[in-house]
């Protein structure tokens, strides 16, 4: 029986029972040990698979099914071509489930390893490592290197080494950083835009809603669905709570969240006397745009990039698209941007406004700023603005969808046990966890799902304590991803809180593993 216990898009880690007892997955297996196989039959750890075919858009594969095993029986000759590769295996994966681990026998490239457990391959051999020894090849984390002596022992050790790493990596949901960083193979990469651009839709639906850290080291960083949700959020869904109809447009910072680097500090106090009618909104990459009242929510928070002063044209591209969308939609009365030399290309794109160089740590620095703002503000009467509840209600829109917002611009926001919540008649309905930069959901804010039907599982008729699994689980809502904040009913009868621990389509695919951890 497969227990799955960790989740990363398609790649899962766990454990599985078998006649000798209990193994953990993913893992390495014996070809000459762990391997039987004849003209009409195959036995895999002591398991003998019956051969059957299945079909998909892309023709029909033989497989051998045993007890917890799905294995190709045919030579794997897509693998070869990565679009193909892409599109069987995730067709497998859908059309197989998940109720049973997928071995393909011949493709434990240790470099492309990550790559194919990203896709969902669970088990790999030592077959090419044998062969690839006795010709003196040895692995290493940069690539292969000649050697003079069989190198077996070594390059099974090594394979068996990454498997465990990655399957750690799944645990921690540092996952996807490992496959990034661990790109020695330019098929790997094939295979990693070929799932980002033509298979999106599906890779979007099972990524992880939060990890610990974006390592944007690169341009295919911009490409990343937890990174593409926000981007898309902001161009065509985000629309500002507050009054400020002035734009004011800054760079961004290394430190996170922004306004507590050095530099936002600085400013902030500068524009101080007219912050309440300022709307601030930082230009970065890969993420585009952040209004100020995001950037302790993720991904704006959680992300790392090289700072040289240096723009790609792709990152430029992608600023001007999003950020023309925004203003359309937005409708500032001013605009400004404040921004550094090496982002002057904004100039080039048309938009109305006041650019205004940030000439950082010179004396005069905020000198024209301050200037333009005394001018635009001057016929502005005192505001006062809560930065605190508009930031709780921006990141509740993005969490959960504008439509939230007829319920939480009533709360009020209140500091309680270190941490502050959205309250209503003194309940607190949501929590903000600062180390996920995301509201948790308490059980006084069940019926406010129930009713809109949204970010909800439906259970059998039982009690849920610590976990919930999947074979309890009736129906999900669709746009549920691993990691979200989800209300728990039977019937329509709230039965607790939680977090997924699988996308709604994982849920809807698996018999076992852990759907939902449940807080109360």
């Amino acid at each position: 029986m497969i227990k799955s216990q960790n989740y990363f898009a398609f790649s899962r880690s766990g454990e599985y029972s078998s006649d000798d007892g209990m193994h953990k997955f993913p893992f390495v297996l014996n070809s000459k040990k762990e391997i039987h196989s004849t003209f009409d039959s195959f036995i895999i750890r002591g398991e003998r698979a019956e051969e059957k075919t299945i079909s998909d858009d892309s023709g029909e594969l033989k497989v051998w099914e045993s007890e917890n095993f799905f294995t190709l029986s045919e030579n794997p000759d897509f693998i070869m071509r990565s679009g193909l590769a892409v599109r069987r295996i995730i067709n497998l994966k859908r059309r197989l489930g998940y109720s049973k681990l997928l071995y393909i026998p011949g493709i434990s490239d240790p470099y492309l390893i990550p790559v194919w457990m990203l896709l969902g391959v669970d088990v790999f051999d030592d077959i090419n490592a044998i062969m690839e020894s006795s010709h003196g090849v040895r692995y290493t984390m940069f690539g292969r290197a000649g050697d003079v002596d069989d190198q077996t022992e070594n390059n099974i050790r090594f394979l068996e080494d990454e498997v465990d790493l990655l399957a750690r990596s799944i645990e921690n949901e540092t996952f996807f950083n490992v496959v990034e960083r661990f790109n020695v193979s330019p098929k790997s990469m094939e295979i990693i835009r070929h799932l980002e651009r033509t298979f999106f839709n599906n890779f979007e639906k099972n990524f992880p809603r939060y990890t610990p850290k974006i390592l944007a080291g690169g341009l295919d960083s911009m490409r990343r669905p937890d990174v593409k949700r926000f981007n898309s959020y902001i161009q065509t869904e985000y629309s500002r709570k507050n009054m400020s109809d002035i734009a004011l447009f800054i760079p961004c910072s290394a430190r996170k969240p922004y306004s507590k680097s050095k530099s936002h500090m600085r400013l902030i106090e500068a524009i101080y006397p007219f912050r309440n009618h300022v709307h601030e909104i930082i230009l970065t990459s890969p993420i585009a745009l952040v209004p100020r009242e995001l950037e302790d929510t993720y991904p704006p928070r959680f992300y790392d990039i090289p700072v040289t002063g240096q723009w790609y044209e792709e990152e430029k591209n992608q600023i001007e698209g999003i950020l023309k969308e925004y203003v359309r939609r937005n409708n500032y009365k001013d605009i400004i941007f404040f921004l550094p030399e090496d982002m002057r290309f904004v100039e080039d794109f048309g938009i109305s406004g006041h650019f205004v160089p940030w000439k950082k740590h010179e004396s005069s620095e905020f000198e024209d700023l301050l200037g333009i703002l005394r001018k635009v503000t001057e016929d502005k009467k005192h505001e006062k603005r809560d930065f605190l509840k508009e930031k709780m209600i921006a990141i509740a829109d993005y969490q959960f969808g504008s439509w939230i917002s007829q319920y939480t611009r009533d709360m009020k926001v209140t500091r309680m046990f270190n941490q502050f919540m959205l309250t209503l008649d003194g309940k607190p309905y949501f929590i903000f966890n600062e180390d996920m930069g995301k509201l948790t959901i308490h059980r006084d804010a069940s019926w406010i799902f129930l009713k809109e039907g949204k970010w909800l599982v439906e259970i059998d008729d039982f009690k849920p304590t610590a976990n919930i699994y999947a074979m309890g689980i009736r129906d999900c809502s669709e746009q549920v991803r691993q990691g979200d904040e989800v209300v728990i009913h039977h019937n329509g009868e709230a039965r607790g809180v939680g977090t997924a621990r699988m996308s709604s389509e994982m849920m809807k695919m698996n018999e076992r593993g852990i759907a939902v951890k449940v807080r109360n």
